[in-house]
């Protein structure tokens, strides 16, 4: 009896390890987050639920990361990024990631033909579509109300040649209010954020000129809007003006981050 009773010390003990070393690990529900361009566009307002067993919030952006208490549940990013990812965390555990996409959706070697080309094919204006695609599209009835810009080679104000608000052209179909203005810079890359104020509706451009473009049904802001860059690459001078530009939307309503 007794040689079974010290045999099965050891026994015991490792069961009392094993019992010790086994920890209970929390698995953390990733963040549900919405978010609403704020402040004119300029800061973008995070809003998630709160997490149970979540000690605090990691927010990471391109140029930093913050930390929140578990109490809070929003957050402002105030400048321009590519991407923002929401964390809960508790202690060493940390939850999947809420990622929200705010890189811009670029388009490049789009070509657009004056608008006194005698070719009814020849494209003239700028589309976007919601998904932030930019397409070039002839002057025809059927296109008209998608049109957000004219390559105008005719009109007075913006010769030699500029771009144009589509809704300026009294189309039946078109009423928009879309703006644009120089951005200031031949850095394409720099434009990182649009300005909140200084559009017109109708705009000389150049070689190498890089511009921002604000898509708007209204003349005040609201995240109903879009806000978009260009860049002239070059224009040709030929028996008819056409331009080559490079353009990027923002598909976040209402946001001027254009990284």
């Amino acid at each position: 009896m007794m040689r079974r009773s010290i045999l099965l010390v050891p026994f015991v003990a490792g069961l009392i390890l094993l019992g010790a070393g086994c920890t209970s690990v929390t698995t953390l529900q990733t963040p549900n987050v919405t978010y609403q361009a704020i402040n004119s566009g300029g800061t973008l307002r995070l809003t998630w639920a709160a997490i149970t067993d979540a000690k605090n919030y990691e927010i990471k952006t391109d140029g930093y990361d913050s930390t929140v208490a578990s109490t809070v549940t929003t957050f402002d990013v105030t400048a321009p990024t590519t991407s923002i990812s929401v964390y809960a965390v508790s202690g060493s555990d940390k939850s999947d990631p809420a990622t929200i996409d705010c890189k811009v959706v670029e388009t490049s070697s789009l070509v657009l033909y004056g608008i006194s080309d005698s070719s009814a094919t020849d494209p003239s204006g700028l589309a976007f579509t919601s998904d932030g695609t930019a397409s070039a599209l002839s002057l025809a009835d059927a296109n008209k109300s998608s049109l957000d810009f004219v390559y105008d080679d005719t009109l007075t104000e913006v010769l030699p040649q500029g771009m144009v608000n589509a809704g300026d052209f009294g189309w039946a179909s078109n009423t928009k209010l879309n703006t644009m203005m120089d951005a200031g810079t031949t850095n394409y890359d720099s434009l990182t954020e649009a300005a909140s104020t200084g559009y017109a509706s109708k705009l000389t451009i150049a070689v190498n000129g890089v511009y921002a473009l604000w898509l708007s049904s209204s003349t005040t802001w609201s995240t109903n809007d879009h806000f978009c860059k260009a860049k002239v690459v070059s224009i040709d001078n030929g028996a008819y003006k056409k331009v080559t530009l490079t353009v990027a939307y923002q598909k976040i309503g209402g946001l001027r981050w254009l990284e």
